[in-house]
């Protein structure tokens, strides 16, 4: 029995080993319910909802073993993912399940050739497949990262929504704590969800809700959330006025987006040199070899 033979007979295992456990009826995570509760997307429906579930429970029970085996060696962006409301064990079930797939893959292209009579040595294939794992590992990671940066751009957004609202609803005078529960409970996107859950968590534990603000933009690495809760403790504690506090602070921050938008709109148009600089040469080559062609053979 030859090394190959051994290798593509372990593939087909496992392979038929995830169809059987994806195909088996899994508990609803807890986790995962809760924060569909949280949520404002769309549900989706049924049949997708239950293959998800299902996918969800076995990614996140393999990255539970992963992690209880390998502990702290093993790094994760836990801010990212807490941001993005996903656990530690779903990400780096992900990252397993995704890397055994790229290891996978071009191990069954070789086994398809394998049966149609076409021979390919066993070693181009193997650092393909193990390239391939590595780059399925990295990519979860990245994926993550994005998310998170894109989400945070969000979250800066209603930031500023917040300190605008929030400057109009103390210069209706308007106490600090009810200024800030009113500003918050009118958004309706996710960002605003997970505001106002931290600021009811507050509310229920009797905690001032500026500090919840605080911890969830440490929790989360969002430090514009930071200012306007320490403008409303300055309020809370010494009755400061503070509506030119929020309005020189949403200024700022509105700026500061603005900014940040024509810097990516210049890296962008930068980045779109080189290939319309690649496509115009293409283009004359395509267009004047006939033209050169033709004056030569004259």
């Amino acid at each position: 029995m030859s090394m190959a033979s051994a290798v593509y007979g372990a593939l087909i295992g496992i392979g038929l080993f995830l169809v059987v456990r994806e195909l088996l009826p899994a508990r609803p995570d807890l986790g995962s319910v809760l924060d569909r509760l949280e949520t404002t997307t769309p549900t989706p429906p049924p049949s997708s909802r239950a293959g998800l579930s299902k996918s969800a429970d076995l990614t996140e029970r393999v990255g539970a073993r992963v992690l209880a085996s390998a502990g702290t060696r093993l790094a994760v962006p836990r801010r990212d993912l807490d941001l993005l409301g996903i656990s530690p064990a779903k990400h780096v079930g992900d990252k397993v399940v995704g890397a055994i797939g790229g290891f996978a893959m071009p191990q069954m292209a070789l086994a398809l050739c394998a049966l149609a009579d076409i021979h390919l040595p066993f070693v181009l294939p193997l650092f393909v497949s193990a390239g391939s794992a590595a780059l399925m590992w990295v990519s979860a990671d990245t994926n993550v990262r994005a998310k998170a940066t894109k989400l945070r751009l969000e979250y800066r957004y209603a930031v500023a929504s917040l300190l605008e609202r929030a400057r109009l609803q103390r210069g209706a005078h308007a106490g600090p704590e009810k200024a800030l529960y009113e500003t918050a409970a009118v958004g309706d996107g996710r960002v605003y969800v997970r505001i106002r859950a931290a600021l009811e968590r507050a509310r229920l534990s009797g905690t001032p809700p500026w500090d919840a603000l605080k911890a969830l933009a440490e929790q989360l690495d969002v430090p514009e959330l930071a200012g306007p809760a320490d403008t409303f403790a300055h309020a809370g504690d010494e009755g400061a006025s503070i509506v030119a506090a929020l309005e020189n602070q949403a200024r700022t921050l509105r700026k500061r987006l603005q900014t940040d938008l024509q810097s990516e709109a210049n890296a962008g148009t930068e980045k779109s040199v080189v290939p319309g600089t690649l496509l115009f040469v293409v283009l004359i080559a395509t267009l004047g070899y006939p033209l050169f062609q033709t004056v030569l053979a004259n």
